[in-house]
């Protein structure tokens, strides 16, 4: 998501006086990984720095994205909260900045999952004395927010109104309704394409039938519509060349294990590994006929 549209897509969903902290003339897209003590590396979704009106200091907005309930959500977001406080940390800075936590949930059926660090604990009571963690995340569910308030949205809507629907509703009742977004609220050609590549991908297929549907419903997003079909098919065809290429590496084994090769020369040569090299032996092959 871009910058203008994360301001438009914030400014609909956090409270009045939560706005009112941050200078929205300073968000700006901020590195979403980063790297643990065990050198493990995690990746947020989204992260936004932001810059705080009164006191000039930074501030971050980590923006999750969930299709499925999580029963530690808000503990994987506490674990990105205090990674980019460290992160904040070693760029110089002595105080923790603050990092708001969204969950946006386009899961097919509402919420149930956890929404504070308090409901993850077992025992609360003991929690709850030791932490000060009751205060939840803000949740955005798109399954429980009518689609008349979704098409006010502006440039976020047709983003949000696909991602609610992408598996529960006929991309043919769709699609009309996102053309009518572009037109309503214009998007830069990038942004179209991807959407109709989502569309396309996730949900109906971009299949024949289902781009001459659109070029009848929108003949005005041709290009668009041809370029996310083409993107499609290109996709499909590296796919099966990679598919090709391990069907044609496992025949050369085969055949070079059965001429007497070296086993390590064939690894080298193939990239196969030593399981899938061994099973390809004459006498794995005659096991496995028995």
């Amino acid at each position: 998501m871009d910058v203008d549209i994360a301001k438009e897509f914030l400014q609909i969903y956090l409270s009045h006086d939560v706005q009112q902290q941050f200078d929205f003339d300073t968000l700006k897209l901020a590195p979403g990984a980063f790297v643990e003590d065990d050198l493990s590396q995690h990746y947020c979704d989204i992260v936004y720095s932001i810059r705080l009106r009164k006191k000039q200091s930074s501030a971050y907005i980590l923006l999750e994205h969930e299709s499925a309930v999580g029963k530690l959500t808000p503990f994987k977001l506490w674990r990105y909260q205090s990674a980019l406080m460290k992160q904040h940390l070693n760029q110089g800075d002595t105080l923790l900045p603050v990092v708001l936590p969204i969950i946006f949930y386009r899961g097919a059926g509402p919420y149930r999952g956890p929404l504070s660090l308090l409901e993850c604990f077992r025992d609360k009571v003991l929690a709850q004395e030791i932490f000060a963690i009751t205060k939840p995340i803000q949740l955005i569910s798109l399954s429980t927010i009518p689609d008349d308030i979704l098409t006010t949205h502006k440039r976020c809507a047709a983003l949000e109104l696909a991602q609610k629907h992408i598996y529960s509703l006929d991309l043919k009742q769709l699609a009309p309704k996102i053309f009518e977004l572009f037109d309503r609220y214009p998007l830069a050609i990038e942004k179209r394409k991807g959407l109709l590549y989502y569309l396309a991908k996730e949900g109906y297929g971009m299949d024949q039938q289902f781009v001459q549907f659109m070029l009848n419903v929108a003949p005005h997003y041709r290009e668009d519509i041809m370029s996310a079909a083409q993107y499609l098919i290109e996709e499909g065809r590296q796919k099966g060349l990679q598919e090709g290429w391990q069907d044609a590496m496992l025949e050369t084994a085969k055949n070079m294990l059965a001429g007497g090769i070296a086993f390590d020369f064939i690894k080298q040569v193939t990239k196969l590994s030593d399981d899938t090299i061994t099973a390809l032996r004459p006498e794995n092959e005659t096991c496995r006929r028995c």
